[in-house]
């Protein structure tokens, strides 16, 4: 449950993109009147939904895997270097791609070994 909810960081994270540009304003709170662009309010409540799971996994840490961490460090390293380089105009969702190819290549050992796991289990189940 926790590993899906830090893979959720990264939808939540891409929702303001899609309000980018807009001229739609909107309150920012119930109590306050402070009006902002629809995108800047996506901005503050997905980067708090985002630090409130982060803080809640990090409190409760049994079940993360770590397998899940290095994928989300590749991920954010990459988004630092995206925003850096290009001020995060453009290749957006390639990151994502990038990092999963990363991610193969600095976990390929463990990926041989459970292929030729699965595939000598196959070989002495019987099907009939």
């Amino acid at each position: 449950m926790k590993n899906k909810l830090l893979f959720l960081t990264f939808v939540i994270a891409y929702i303001p993109s899609y309000f980018f540009g807009t001229v739609e304003r909107m309150n920012l709170a119930l109590i306050t009147i402070r009006s902002t662009r629809l995108d800047f309010v996506a901005l503050y409540y997905t980067t708090a939904i985002n630090f409130l799971i982060l803080a809640y996994c990090l409190h409760y840490r049994e079940g993360i895997n770590s397998k899940v961490t290095k994928f989300i460090l590749i991920i954010t390293s990459l988004d630092f270097i995206h925003l850096f380089l290009f001020a995060k105009q453009g290749y957006g969702m390639s990151k994502i791609g990038i990092a999963l190819i990363i991610y193969l290549i600095l976990e390929w050992k463990s990926i041989i070994k459970y292929l030729k796991k699965t595939l000598k289990k196959w070989q002495t189940s019987n099907f009939l």
